[in-house]
């Protein structure tokens, strides 16, 4: 007897549909998978024989091929043992059903040799792949909240079934078979199925922006480093600090996701598959921006990706629609950094090796911080350097003209007396809190869509920028990236035209002069 249903492998952040073929015949007892299965695939033969026998449906010794199509993809992961069950049980018969019905159904599950269904990771990559058109969806009760996100991106086209072991599978398929039977207009079974089976939506629903513990308030001063910061939260512009150790880089850095929105669905289910791509287990769906903060001994394949057996995102699209943060920044190798240009440009990347080439998005807010120095105190009006500068100069040059070009803003922070903390301390000026620059970038970014944006400037300030861009020497990049600098401040200030005062913000976060470091 011969029957059919489907299963799906991953690629990258998506994932091919694959059809599950079990053929069952006379002669020599033999169970084999056929169809460039690696090895968690093969060893499905074992539990899927157990697990049956566990359940009260033990295989008669007969000649059993399953066939995974198309044949020259190759399939891993232990997911394929519940479609490959199901079709076993129609073609023994111990589920009474057409063997056309089982067509509609796509199934995801792992076994246990007690015939229950394990959690499966990678789930919402492989069911919310654009390639997957089956009607119905099996899935194991324990991926219930998974679930409840195939539902609700899929509404009412497709139906979710969750289920706990071969017992519920054996119901649901011959529930489904008396559905397609039923003549009377009530199509109870059908409905009861409905009742025991489908998953239902939760109705919470919260908007609201939820704030970590971290909030720009506890950084004292600094008001200059946190209007690039709320500038760059407005505007998705990518942002350099460089200054002295303890003037609060990384503490600033730390609160930058306060000032970024929730992930919308579309956005937070493509985080999600990016995560779970990389083989994250994640509960839900990731509604938060993500900050990824690598280290810089990580090596150059964690950071971009790659993989032996299966090319996985790096941090550069764990990063993607959220932050990515390079704390000293100038200790990252550079030919890691000189990565990131590319990145920067196309907001992706496609990763090549000889067995698979995938491409992933990479759309993120870059944040980096560095030292001016190998001791971090160049400049200082009170510690003396202590490097020379061929030190000063390798350790800058792993930060080229085209990275940096590439960077909006430029932002020199200067390290703050203890007086002036004492007295910061006192006053409290709570003016630039978390909850206050995120109120003032949401207008920012309303009156942005409400009004035409355009980056033409009012006379005056159009011979300012032509004075600037000769002194400063700014490349045709840096005075685009400029004048959307000033877009976005205007945007800030609800002003529809750009004019000079926002042209002199924005340059002053592109003035450093990086050859005095160097």
């Amino acid at each position: 007897m011969y029957s059919k249903t489907f299963s799906c492998c991953m690629r990258g952040i998506d994932a091919d549909l694959i059809q599950v073929e079990v053929d069952v015949a006379k002669g020599l007892p033999a169970f084999n998978i056929v169809g460039l299965a690696d090895k968690s695939i093969n060893e499905a033969k074992e539990r899927i024989s157990v697990a049956m026998r566990s359940s009260g449906f033990e295989l008669a010794p007969q000649r059993i091929l399953v066939n995974l199509s198309p044949a020259h993809l190759k399939k891993e992961g232990v997911h394929f043992d519940l479609g490959i069950t199901a079709g076993l049980m129609v073609n023994f018969a111990f589920i009474r059903m057409d063997v056309s019905i089982l067509e509609k159904f796509i199934f995801f599950g792992e076994l246990s040799l007690d015939g229950k269904l394990k959690q499966s990771k990678d789930l919402l990559v492989l069911a919310l792949s654009k390639n997957i058109t089956a009607k119905y969806f099996v899935l194991p009760e324990a991926n219930k909240k998974e679930a409840q996100i195939i539902q609700k991106v899929f509404g009412d086209k497709k139906k979710v079934f969750i289920i706990k072991d071969l017992h519920e599978l054996k119901l649901v398929l011959e529930s489904m078979q008396s559905f397609v039977d039923a003549l009377d207009e009530s199509k109870e079974a059908y409905k009861k199925l409905l009742n025991n089976f489908t998953v239902s939506l939760e109705n919470k629903t919260d908007d609201k922006k939820t704030f970590s513990n971290l909030d720009f308030s506890d950084v004292l001063g600094q008001s200059l480093a946190k209007r690039a910061f709320e500038i760059a939260a407005a505007g998705n512009h990518h942002l350099l600090m460089i200054g002295p150790p303890g003037c609060g880089k990384t503490m600033l850095a730390n609160r930058y996701v306060n000032l970024l929105p929730k992930l919308d669905l579309k956005k937070a289910i493509e985080t999600t598959k990016i995560y779970n791509a990389h083989g994250f287990q994640t509960s839900g769906l990731i509604e938060k921006a993500p900050l990824r903060k690598p280290h810089h001994s990580l090596s150059a394949a964690a950071f971009i990706g790659g993989g032996n057996n299966r090319v996985k995102p790096g941090e550069v699209s764990l990063a993607h629609n959220g932050v990515l943060f390079l704390d000293e920044m100038t200790e990252f190798p550079k030919h890691t950094l000189e990565q990131l240009r590319q990145v920067l440009e196309e907001k992706s990347i496609q990763i090549s090796r000889i067995k698979e080439s995938q491409k992933y998005p990479a759309d993120f807010l870059l944040l980096a911080a560095c030292n001016p120095c190998p001791c971090g105190y160049l400049g200082d009006q009170e510690i003396n350097c202590r490097c020379s500068q061929l030190q000063i100069e390798r350790y800058l040059g792993k930060l080229s003209g085209p990275l940096l070009d590439r960077i909006d803003i430029h932002l020199r922070l200067a390290k703050l007396q203890p007086e002036t903390l004492k007295l910061l301390g006192k006053e409290n000026n709570n003016s630039y809190d978390s909850k206050s620059m995120l109120k003032k970038i949401d207008q920012a970014k309303a009156f942005a869509l409400k009004n035409k944006q355009s980056l033409e400037l009012k006379k005056e300030a159009e011979s300012f920028m032509q004075k600037a861009s000769y002194n400063l020497k700014l490349t045709a990049r840096s005075h685009t990236k400029i004048l959307r600098l000033a877009r976005t401040i205007a945007n800030l200030d609800e002003s529809s035209e750009i004019d000079e005062s926002h042209l002199r913000e924005a340059m002053q976060y592109r003035a450093i002069d990086w050859t005095c470091y160097r």
